[in-house]
């Protein structure tokens, strides 16, 4: 009986054999495919966890999405990386092909074309299977969908330039850190583009889910979040909406409610908001928390420990992501049939939501470096920008890999995004002020 050529089947296939592959790990089979089908472009890597589910399940739906996007079928990368495979070896694979009935017909020479074709019809296959979780997500209400994106990002790339992006090696579920820097890139930063963002933003952020957009513009939001800082509770509420920013873009997290927008019914939540992201295979309900702080180690430390506090786990029990909801901001937003919607939503079912909560963590720190950035040519220190900041995230990473041991969050995913300021904690204030005044 013939089998299915289905993603496990040809990472069994194709594991011994991979030419440059470090172990024979399936783990490591499967990210040298995901790495060579998208020609070096898919960032960040999948965690470990991840990459190992795919070979025993399959690989998701959204990655198959997303590598489609870098296959060029016209020049196979694919195709390329398995003619490296050693004769011998193509003869093992074409010999498995045809015992398990495959291609009947293959032979030595037409194993790397087929085994890239064989792939890439997998990756289609799964791209358009439907997602049957959609099914359960809340249809559209008579304003919006509950989970479209609610940030305005069309100059997110004239704003920000990404340099570099990794993992912890703490994190054993699914998880990224990005390091970004402001345009242009050399010291000290301009902010007027950072500004502009910031302004077009501030309204989305502070309306709430079910109310329209119209009737919380412009100097309404600039009072609501006014109000906000007076009220005692922030210290960087540029470093929430910015954390906002990059959770909506760049996760697609979208969010369901923040800080601010509920202070006006003097409500008092301890996390600067709650973001629902489709992980692949999981709903994760995400917690903000975000620091601007002129030193990146005490960001770090800090925006832990608030992780650790709203946790509020005094005991050795397991932190449940649902119980961290407040569900009257829920009911007071969008009434009470819409928020049991998004409740029974995030109730874990049939193992597709995520019940331990996850995070999303923005630090703003300011830039320190023993490198001269004022007596040289611009093209210098914009390189030693970048070389400063690809430090910083490799030190954010040990010091993240050792707080989130400490703080037992392994289980959690983290989603962190560094961003260096001339002044981190004056810069931010001045923004803010010059924005919603004082």
């Amino acid at each position: 009986m013939a089998k299915e050529a289905n993603f496990s089947y040809l990472i069994n296939l194709v594991n011994p054999y991979l030419p440059d592959a470090e172990d024979t790990s399936k783990e490591e089979t499967v990210r040298l495919i995901i790495k060579q089908a998208s020609n070096n472009q898919y960032l960040p890597m999948p965690a470990s966890s991840t990459l190992n589910k795919y070979a025993a399940d399959g690989i998701s739906r959204a990655a198959s999405k997303k590598l489609l996007k870098f296959i060029d079928k016209e020049t196979s990368s694919l195709e390329e990386y398995f003619s490296k495979i050693g004769a011998d070896q193509l003869t093992l694979i074409a010999n498995k092909l045809k015992r398990d009935g495959i291609s009947p017909d293959v032979y030595r020479g037409k194993v790397p074309a087929l085994l890239a074709k064989l792939f890439t019809e997998e990756f289609e296959k799964v791209a358009s299977r439907k997602n049957r979780r959609k099914q359960k997500i809340p249809t559209k209400s008579e304003d919006e969908d509950i989970f479209t994106k609610t940030v305005s990002d069309e100059t997110f790339a004239t704003v920000f330039r990404q340099v570099n992006a990794s993992e912890m090696d703490a994190v054993k579920n699914s998880n990224a850190i990005h390091a970004f820097i402001l345009k242009p890139e050399p010291f000290p930063f301009n902010y007027e583009k950072l500004r502009q963002l910031v302004e077009s933003n501030i309204t989305n952020y502070a309306v709430a889910r079910g109310v329209k957009r119209n009737d919380v513009m412009g100097l309404r939001a600039a009072r609501l979040l006014r109000n906000y800082t007076q009220s005692g509770i922030p210290n960087n509420l540029l470093g929430e909406l910015l954390n906002y920013v990059f959770l909506e873009h760049i996760e697609h997290a979208f969010k369901l409610y923040t800080r601010a927008e509920v202070y006006k019914s003097s409500r008092i939540i301890d996390n600067e908001g709650v973001y629902l992201k489709d992980n692949d295979t999981r709903i994760q309900l995400v917690f903000g928390a975000s620091q601007l702080n002129d030193s990146l180690q005490d960001a770090i430390d800090n925006v832990l420990k608030e992780l650790k506090d709203f946790q509020n786990n005094q005991s050795n029990e397991l932190v449940v992501a649902r119980d961290m909801i407040d569900r009257s901001i829920l009911e007071a937003q969008l009434g009470d049939e819409k928020s049991n919607e998004i409740i029974n939503l995030i109730v874990p079912n049939d193992d597709e939501v995520d019940e331990i909560p996850s995070y999303g963590i923005f630090l703003g720190y300011q830039l320190k470096t023993d490198k001269d950035l004022v007596d040289c040519s611009a093209k210098v220190a914009k390189m030693r920008c970048l070389e400063t900041v690809e430090k910083d995230m490799n030190n954010a990473i040990k010091q993240l890999n050792q707080a989130i041991k400490n703080y037992h969050l392994q289980k959690s995913s983290f989603y962190v995004y560094m961003l260096p300021f001339t002044k981190a904690s004056e810069d931010g204030n001045k923004m803010m002020q010059e924005l919603i005044g004082e």
